[in-house]
């Protein structure tokens, strides 16, 4: 081998070892998540009353990865935590706003981090204190209110939930802000599901039985806590609440669904709705059939 093929050889060994080297010591970079400031969102080291509202828009990016995950969670100066917001997504950036309720803890550090294909994380955060001047609200208690499922004729389908109305479709229609609540039945994984749920169900089935509400101008969207089976409200307690302390606890928004199914007798369901008001409904009876209805009590913040 002449010196200039032994030279041209040696640079065909070195040279692909050379951008492999390159190659393999690059880092990706990892993700980044702020949280907006200014009006209208909730600044750092604030202090706010029991069940009032936290806002905060998150904006994350990833150069290298998408984001794949998001979570939110108080953690208290004790150390334990809860995580309050957990959603998965499969984005390079985004920017969302949510809106959180101030609870009974005195203080907690509410922690925001992203997660990337990586599994490379960014987090940040903010310091909230509980207003030491707080007292419980007030509420609206309904002892019992019946609905009608999709095919009954005889009780409505639509309610407010603030002042115990019920609403025909018909007039439902001309109260689309006001409507929080709506029931239908249907059979779930061949059970019977008589179902409370929310114009905001929209792409969720609802128009299935409803479809005149793809033409609503107002969507409002109520949330359930599905949790009922693994951490009941206890009934005692709710006959016995005439404030907003227990609607203001029993509600998680880690649980917290666009529809609450398999509504039976006894059941007692938190929910959250559009308006930021939290409230409990107890079943009382249930039929099950499309042409039958649902009787319930209900309490709600004032």
């Amino acid at each position: 081998m002449t010196p200039k093929s032994f030279i041209l050889y040696l640079l065909m060994l070195v040279i692909p070892l050379f951008f492999f080297s390159c190659k393999k010591d690059k880092t990706p970079s990892p993700p980044v998540v702020s949280l907006k400031s200014g009006a209208p969102y909730t600044p750092d080291q604030s202090v706010i009353a029991i069940g009032h509202p936290i806002l905060f828009g998150i904006a994350g990016s990833s150069a290298d990865a998408n984001i794949t995950n998001l979570v939110v969670k108080k953690v208290m100066p004790d150390g334990s935590s809860k995580v309050i917001f957990d959603t998965g997504m499969n984005t390079p950036s985004f920017s969302i706003n949510k809106t959180f309720y101030q609870s009974v803890e005195d203080q907690a550090r509410w922690t925001v981090q992203v997660m990337d294909k990586n599994r490379q994380l960014a987090t940040t955060g903010l310091t909230i204190f509980k207003d030491p001047n707080s007292t419980w609200g007030g509420i609206f208690e309904y002892p019992s209110l019946t609905m009608g499922y999709q095919r009954n004729t005889q009780f409505g389908q639509f309610l407010d939930p603030s002042t115990g109305k019920v609403y025909t479709a018909d007039t439902a229609k001309l109260n689309q802000s006001l409507i929080q609540v709506i029931t239908y039945y249907y059979l779930d994984e061949n059970l019977p599901s008589p179902t409370f749920s929310s114009a905001g169900e929209l792409g969720g089935g609802i128009t299935t039985y409803y479809p005149f509400i793809a033409n609503w101008t107002t969507l409002n969207y109520t949330k359930y806590d599905i949790s009922v089976d693994t951490d009941p409200v206890d009934p005692i307690a709710y006959e016995n609440c005439h404030n907003d302390s227990l609607l203001t606890l029993a509600y998680d928004d880690v649980w917290g669904k666009r529809k609450f199914k398999w509504s039976n007798p006894g059941d007692i369901i938190p929910f959250l709705t559009a308006a930021g008001k939290k409230g409990l409904i107890k079943v009382i009876s249930a039929d099950y059939d499309a042409t039958g209805k649902i009787t319930f009590s209900l309490k709600i913040q004032q």
